[in-house]
């Protein structure tokens, strides 16, 4: 029986993964959790004639986040059926470019990926490994889409439009759109007086698939733009089974100057 991957440490040894395998599943978990909600974004036309809905997503378009660069840090909670783990996290992103995250244990560093428009480059600090999936490995073993554009989108916690078949209805304080065509249903609940997305859900009921992600505790960033530092999401598909992602972020700066470093160390193994 695996007992879990250990460090040894002032002559003590501490458990830092339930199980070998755990850093780059918790590497692609992430990004599938942020994934599974991203598909191709859609730009309305400029149609003079827009309905009482298009126009609200052009509101929403135009109080979205915009940064050239942004670099947070936070917590992460990862449950499945197969096992559970939390870590700290670091993102850096640079716009329409890449995405760079690190895994850390203790103060450690276990783990570090590095994503572009094409790829996904991961590094297993812990079992010494390294390794490159296509971005389209989301589509392909799970049937999500990959897009680096949108993961970024999600990741500033910004609206984004899969299509322009939304209809829309008030509830309270909240605006609710709504696009079940395709048979799938995508759903978001918005604040009517910020126009900050709350919650998002995609639904394919003909293949058991499913996202809600919540967006909770906005503040505002360094720049005063308004941002979520609670996202809470669950996945749940045939593929992935249930997947739980909370990401706690603790600190947030938005157009700072960013580094990427990303080398592979020659004792490393490539494994796929």
């Amino acid at each position: 029986m695996n007992k879990g991957q250990k460090l040894t440490f002032a002559g003590k040894s501490i458990i830092l993964w339930p199980n070998s395998g755990t850093i780059q599943a918790l590497m692609l978990s992430l990004l599938l959790g942020i994934g599974f909600s991203c598909g191709t974004s859609k730009k309305l036309g400029k149609d003079s004639n827009l309905s009482s809905t298009e126009l609200l997503v052009r509101r929403l378009e135009t109080k979205q986040i915009k940064a050239k660069t942004f670099d947070g840090r936070a917590k992460i909670d990862f449950r499945s059926t197969d096992m559970s783990a939390s870590a700290t996290i670091r993102i850096r992103m640079q716009k329409d470019s890449s995405i760079w995250v690190t895994l850390s244990k203790l103060g450690f560093e276990v783990g570090r990926a590095f994503i572009t428009s094409d790829s996904v480059h991961i590094l297993d600090r812990i079992n010494n490994e390294y390794t490159v999936y296509a971005l389209d490995y989301l589509s392909k073993e799970y049937q999500l889409p990959g897009n680096l554009l949108l993961i970024q989108q999600v990741i500033l916690g910004n609206p984004f439009f899969l299509s322009r078949n939304f209809t829309s209805t008030s509830a309270g304080d909240r605006y609710l759109l709504n696009d079940s065509g395709s048979g799938k249903e995508i759903k978001m609940s918005i604040e009517t007086n910020a126009l900050r997305l709350r919650n998002f859900q995609y639904l394919e009921p003909s293949a058991s698939r499913s996202l809600n992600l919540d967006l909770e505790e906005y503040n505002a960033a360094n720049d005063k733009q308004d941002f979520s530092y609670l996202r809470k999401f669950v996945v749940d598909s045939r593929e992935t089974g249930k997947v739980e992602v909370n990401i706690q972020f603790t600190q947030v700066e938005l157009n700072v100057p960013i580094s990427m470093p990303f080398d592979v160390p020659q004792r490393f193994k490539r494994v796929k």
